[in-house]
């Protein structure tokens, strides 16, 4: 029998200490879900990743392997209809099972995907449907999108952002784990074309109004206008969000469309 997603309270708290540590500490990787895997304790053990996969792990990906990762996400076009960089590209950031994901490649062929998902079961599961439904324009990885994506030479490259409910993670001390940041939202800033699109979702009250106030004091994206959204709806929901649906529980959609701001100082999160 399927497992229902769990409920968490609707209550929202913000430790400023805890919010100030995860900003002081976000090149250590404070806060990242194990942070940075060369900082890995030993005994973690990797399970070595197919090489012909769409699937990969920067930590032990092969010369071959980036190389057809990068030509994938550095496309370029060859008609006027694709433009000069190819494909547009869209990002997901905790995909879970993939449900949202898969169906938005799936029905949307002329775009290129890019999940990110640390739960390693969750993402051999979504290239089993990969593989079944022969997708060509979708690659994962289970690095923590914090620190891989500075890496991937993205900057001003992503059309569409999507982290759909990220886990509030409620307790006091877990806090600095929580995603919204502002260093965060600056690399968001950094990665989206300057049209491009920051699309959030989530289930608790407060944590949207959290993510909303941190968007608009970062200063580079426009108010928040759910209506951006609206293409979206069209793709299979989250299977969070299913479930919000069937319990009558609500949810939040955010749109911020990404304007000058912040990156523009020359501040950049992305290595020299």
């Amino acid at each position: 029998m399927e497992r229902k997603p769990r409920v968490g309270r609707n209550q929202f708290d913000v430790d400023p200490a805890r919010q100030q540590e995860a900003i002081d500490r976000y090149d250590e990787g404070r806060g990242l879900i194990g942070g940075d895997p060369n900082r890995r304790p030993g005994q973690v053990r990797w399970r070595p990743i197919p090489e012909d996969q769409p699937y990969f792990r920067l930590i032990d990906v092969s010369e071959a392997k980036r190389a057809r990762l990068d030509a994938f996400l550095h496309e370029k076009g060859n008609s006027k209809a694709l433009g000069r960089r190819g494909r547009p590209l869209e990002v997901e950031i905790g995909f879970g099972t993939g449900d949202f994901l898969i169906g938005r490649a799936a029905a949307n062929a002329e775009r290129r995907f890019l999940g990110f998902e640390v739960k390693r079961e969750l993402c051999r599961g979504l290239i089993s449907q990969i593989r079944k439904r022969e997708l060509t324009n979708l690659w994962i990885c289970d690095d923590d999108a914090r620190w891989a994506l500075p890496q991937l030479d993205l900057a001003g490259r992503v059309d569409v952002i999507h982290i759909l409910y990220p886990d509030p993670w409620w307790k006091k001390r877990h806090q600095v784990k929580r995603l919204f940041n502002p260093l965060f939202v600056e690399l968001m800033h950094e990665l989206l074309t300057p049209d491009g699109l920051l699309h959030v979702r989530s289930d608790v009250e407060g944590y949207a109004e959290f993510i909303e106030q941190a968007v608009k004091e970062h200063g580079g994206f426009s108010v928040n206008d759910p209506t951006l959204a609206t293409p979206f709806d069209e793709n299979p929901p989250t299977r969070r969000e299913a479930y919000c649906r069937e319990i009558g529980r609500p949810f939040w959609i955010m749109s911020f469309a990404r304007g000058t701001g912040p990156s523009e100082s020359g501040n950049s999160l992305f290595p020299a």
